[in-house]
């Protein structure tokens, strides 16, 4: 135990040092410019919320992983590989406590294009989970003509795809061509038809919100007080990480070290449950009348900014 205290000091008191930067975050985490590819285009996966989304996905395999050594002791390569993760993790989080803090600055986000998101790119499947998502939280929104359009027309897409299935077995192969042409044309039509009626519904959502609020804008919100909560936030992944190394030196031995560090996950989660807080108070102050929807902006234009510096250094030279 004293050996991994020492570990998981030292790894921090290293890491801490080089949190004020950039350039030597990047040295000391070692990120390869594929990994940074790699982690921006998971983070651009995060919709829903964002920045906060991103790092609830980023831990769930850690903790499955973790579980895992309740019954059975885990392999080095699996501790490796979440290590990595939380690499990736830790970087990320840094990098956000550089923008709340204004050590890197905030751009100010282009126009419609801010969520970085377009609808003609998102899949049926997204739409109809966003969808179910709004109807949760407010049942009355089935009335909605869009949303009555959008679940009809994947009660048509969910037909068709299966009249297809059942149809292809007895279809000759000379004619399958044709037969596969003329459902993808139906396919075609039931998808720009739910992208169409899901714009509608976002045009409208967005023109209530902006008759709610004041004007807001990522670039300027007041989110220094989040810099302490990062860093905690960063420190916690930080000892998870340097337990999971100590854990694949040591090789044995070290299932106890592992199941306790799973027990301990609660604090780890109530740090992003307390960011999503945060994001609310932020907005309190910014007088905003949509606490929730402007919490989400704010998590949506972290996972934006950091998508950016995240592409940037993806386009680096790898080292010879």
């Amino acid at each position: 135990m004293v050996d991994l205290e020492k570990r998981i000091s030292g790894d921090w008191f290293e890491l801490k040092e080089k949190a004020g930067d950039l350039y030597s975050l990047l040295d000391v985490l070692g990120l390869s410019p594929a990994e940074m590819r790699s982690a921006a285009d998971r983070l651009k996966l995060s919709v829903e919320q964002g920045i906060i989304e991103f790092k609830r996905t980023v831990l769930s395999p850690v903790l499955v992983a973790l579980e895992t050594a309740r019954y059975k002791s885990l392999a080095g390569d699996d501790m490796l590989e979440q290590e990595k993760s939380l690499t990736v993790l830790l970087f990320v989080v840094l990098v956000q406590r550089l923008l709340a803090t204004d050590v890197l600055p905030r751009a100010r986000p282009a126009g419609a294009q801010k969520s970085g998101v377009r609808i003609d790119d998102l899949e049926v499947s997204t739409i109809l989970e966003a969808v179910k998502s709004r109807i949760k939280g407010n049942p009355d929104l089935r009335a909605h003509p869009a949303i009555k359009n959008i679940l009809v027309q994947i009660q048509v897409y969910n037909k068709e795809n299966k009249k297809m299935r059942e149809l292809l077995p007895g279809i000759r192969p000379e004619m399958r061509g044709s037969f596969l042409t003329n459902f993808a044309r139906t396919f075609d039509g039931i998808v720009a038809s739910v992208r169409r009626h899901y714009a509608t519904l976002v045009e409208e959502e967005t023109a209530v919100m902006k008759s709610r609020t004041v004007d807001f804008s990522m670039a300027t919100a007041p989110l220094k007080d989040l810099g302490p909560l990062l860093l905690n936030q960063a420190r916690e992944i930080a000892r998870i990480r340097s337990t999971l190394a100590h854990a694949r030196d040591e090789k044995y031995k070290t299932r106890e070290v592992l199941v306790r560090l799973y027990d301990s996950r609660h604090e780890m989660l109530r740090q992003i449950e307390d960011e999503l807080k945060s994001y609310r108070r932020v907005c309190k102050v910014a007088l905003q009348y949509d606490l929730d929807g402007c919490a989400q902006e704010i998590a949506v234009g972290f996972r934006d900014q950091i998508v950016g510096i995240l592409e940037k250094q993806g386009r680096r030279e790898e080292p010879g």
